[in-house]
């Protein structure tokens, strides 16, 4: 069994964000994927991940960011 992108033309993009806990990686990528800002989160454990489509309409073009978070 083969698993097909749904639209062959789309560019995926993934992205790794290492670092310290308590430095803001997943309020920084909630507020560009999610467009949301919590002041007051608890701290994240492990790994988080979160995606965006992107749309570029004056080039006709689409990609798919995957951002995983690790602590």
């Amino acid at each position: 069994m083969s698993s097909q992108n749904p639209a062959p033309n789309l560019k995926n993009y993934k992205v790794v964000l290492m670092g310290d806990s308590g430095v803001g990686k997943t309020s920084i990528v909630n507020r560009y994927t999610l467009n949301e800002f919590k002041n007051n989160i608890l701290a994240s454990s492990g790994v988080g991940f979160s995606s965006k489509l992107l749309t570029f309409p004056d080039i006709n073009e689409s990609c798919k960011l995957e951002v995983i978070i690790i602590i």
